[in-house]
C-alpha cells in the first residue's frame, strides 16, 4: 500500500496528539449553556410582567447546540421561538466560538406586519444601544459583516423605515466580544428585555 498523500502540518500534528484541547473545549461549551440556562431563568418570569401575548410564550425556551456555523461551535436561547410557515417570531441569545454573543429579535409574516410600526418606532432607543439592522435576504445569517447588519444609528429614520420595508423580515440584533464573559448574563438578560419590549 502506497504511503498516504493526506498529511498534517507540523501545527496540526500537535494539535491531534492533545487531547486536552477537545475536553478543554467541551467543558467551555458546558459553561456557555449553563450561562444561557441563568439568562432562561432570569426572562421567564418576566413574560407575564412585560405582557407578551400568550401565542409568543405557548412554546418553553429551547438551548440548543452545534458543531457547524460557518465551522465552528455555537450554543443558542430561542425564547420566544413561533415558527409556523414564513410567520416567524423568536429572540435568539448566541454563544459562538472564537467570535461573540449576540442577541437577535426576528419577525417574519404576520409578526413583521403587527410589530415593524413598532419596531421603527423605537429608532431612537435601538441606535443609542447600538443595535443593528439586518439587511441580507438569508434571514439565517448571524454574522455581523457588512453584507449581513448595518449599524442603526449610521442610518436616518428613513432608511431604516426603507431596509424594514424591503425584507421578508426584520432583525434587529446587537453583539458584545468574549472577553466579557463574566458580564454575559446580565447584557443578555437586559437586551432580551429591550427586544421583548419591541414585541409587546
Amino acid at each position: 500500500m502506497e504511503e498516504s498523500k493526506i498529511r498534517l502540518s507540523l501545527a496540526e500534528l500537535d494539535l491531534v496528539q492533545n487531547a486536552d484541547i477537545i475536553l478543554t473545549k467541551n467543558t467551555i461549551i458546558k459553561k456557555a449553556i449553563s450561562l444561557l440556562e441563568q439568562v432562561q431563568q432570569a426572562v421567564t418570569p418576566m413574560e407575564e410582567n412585560m405582557k407578551l401575548p400568550a401565542v409568543l410564550t405557548s412554546n418553553a425556551p429551547k438551548i440548543s447546540k452545534g458543531e457547524n456555523y460557518l465551522g465552528l461551535p455555537y450554543v443558542v436561547l430561542d425564547y420566544p421561538r413561533i415558527s409556523h410557515a414564513e410567520n416567524l417570531c423568536f429572540i435568539r441569545t448566541m454563544f459562538w466560538w472564537g467570535h461573540f454573543f449576540s442577541s437577535t429579535l426576528q419577525v417574519s409574516g404576520i409578526y413583521k406586519q403587527r410589530y415593524a410600526v413598532n419596531i421603527a418606532a423605537r429608532f431612537g432607543s435601538l441606535s443609542n444601544s447600538n443595535y443593528f439592522i439586518g439587511v441580507h435576504t438569508d434571514p439565517w445569517q448571524h454574522h455581523f459583516e457588512v453584507d449581513n447588519y448595518r449599524k442603526i444609528n449610521s442610518l436616518s429614520t428613513q432608511e431604516l423605515a426603507d431596509v424594514i420595508a424591503a425584507q421578508s423580515h426584520i432583525k434587529i440584533a446587537a453583539h458584545w466580544p468574549l472577553e466579557r464573559w463574566d458580564e454575559a448574563t446580565t447584557i443578555l438578560y437586559k437586551s432580551w428585555k429591550l427586544l421583548a419590549e419591541l414585541i409587546t
